[in-house]
């Protein structure tokens, strides 16, 4: 799998590297436990887990949402995406987690796929954006933030709360708070968030907005805020007390063109449907970016 892709890449150190492993390994542990519940069956065979997406670069922004869609790794016929249309690190027939684990080549090869995922055309971008396009994408050019590589904005990384790809969507499975509230949830991601060394993050969701105050002990989200053209977008600020930076946490998923607001208007009539739009999520993106420099500042 390694001729894939040629890319140039920033290098990474080997502390960098064992430390990259070593929160690969643990994720890795978590899906062999889950493998021996009942819960098995909403993993995707020969899938393995997703720490973050991106080149990660000190000082990057951090998205973080539920946990890996899995169209990450299978098509629309349900099969799984192999070859050049693999998006992430498949494991071979008959190589069990156990092995994957255990083999330093396979490790590097999947964050080789985890830091070039935007660099590749086979990036999931019905969920992420296009470069230059709507959706998260768009949202984060407002906050002169982008996935893709480009010197005008500063570069993001995607990462997860729950690192394993399911075959149903988190929403739908009756262990949703049982696996988002586990330990070993919480302390991967702090861990993620140590290792990426973000100077800002997003949080997608109102109801992470909750979950990541569970983990930021000393620094708890304050009022909620409105877009002042786009009422129905709120936010919270924070710092996150590790690392003393900014959080801002959405209410809403601009990946998910607002799902769950509905057909209905907003408080100044207008469509909720216009919020999906690249002009709206730039517009959106860029009045809260603005409180935080403000914020910061202040």
């Amino acid at each position: 799998m390694e001729g894939v892709f040629k890319i140039g890449l920033s290098s990474m150190s080997m502390s960098e590297m064992r430390v990259a492993m070593s929160l690969l390994k643990k994720a890795t542990n978590v899906q062999i436990e889950l493998n021996r519940t009942p819960f098995k069956r909403e993993f995707i065979d020969r899938a393995t887990p997703v720490v973050w997406f991106g080149e990660n670069v000190p000082g990057n922004i951090v998205t973080i949402g539920t946990n890996p869609s899995s169209r990450e790794f299978l098509g629309r016929d349900k099969k799984l995406l192999t070859g050049s249309q693999s998006r992430l690190y498949i494991r071979s027939e008959g190589v069990s987690l156990e092995d994957y684990k255990q083999d330093e080549q396979q490790l590097k090869a999947s964050i080789k796929y985890f830091r070039t995922y935007f660099h590749r055309n086979t990036a999931y971008r019905n969920w992420f954006g296009k470069e230059n396009g709507a959706k998260l994408e768009g949202f984060l050019n407002g906050m002169r933030g982008s996935l893709y590589k480009t010197n005008a904005y500063t570069p993001v990384v995607h990462t997860d709360f729950f690192p394993i790809p399911t075959k149903s969507q988190m929403g739908k499975l009756r262990e949703k708070k049982q696996l988002l509230h586990a330990a070993f949830t919480k302390n991967l991601l702090v861990e993620t968030l140590d290792f990426l060394a973000p100077s800002l993050i997003v949080v997608l969701g109102r109801e992470h907005c909750k979950r990541f105050d569970t983990m930021n002990t000393n620094g708890k989200f304050g009022e909620v805020k409105s877009v002042d053209d786009f009422p129905a977008a709120r936010y919270q600020l924070s710092t996150y007390s590790r690392s003393k930076i900014p959080v801002v946490g959405l209410h809403f998923k601009p990946s998910e063109q607002f799902l769950g607001l509905g057909g209905k208007s907003d408080v100044n009539g207008r469509s909720h449907g216009e919020y999906g739009k690249r002009s709206s999520l730039y517009h959106i993106g860029k009045e809260i970016q603005m409180d935080v420099d403000h914020t910061i500042i202040g």
